[in-house]
């Protein structure tokens, strides 16, 4: 793995963590607000996670180019 390689890797779990902090927030403030629009943000952030992972995987496993 090159430099860029390592740089992708690290920009790819950056976007994971960011996916786990939208969703730990979006729940924490749907749980004492009771405002739908709080429940959107928790799924927004599900869907970044996921979305990392995936990026993660394809520059892990040389799916990437």
């Amino acid at each position: 793995m090159n430099g860029t390689d390592t740089a992708a890797v690290r920009r790819a779990l950056l976007v994971v963590f960011a996916g786990i902090a939208l969703t730990v927030l979006g729940t924490f403030l749907d749980t004492y607000t009771h405002r739908p629009v709080w429940r959107v943000l928790a799924v927004v952030g599900a869907l970044v996670h996921a979305a990392g992972w995936g990026l993660y995987v394809r520059r892990t496993r040389g799916g990437g180019s």
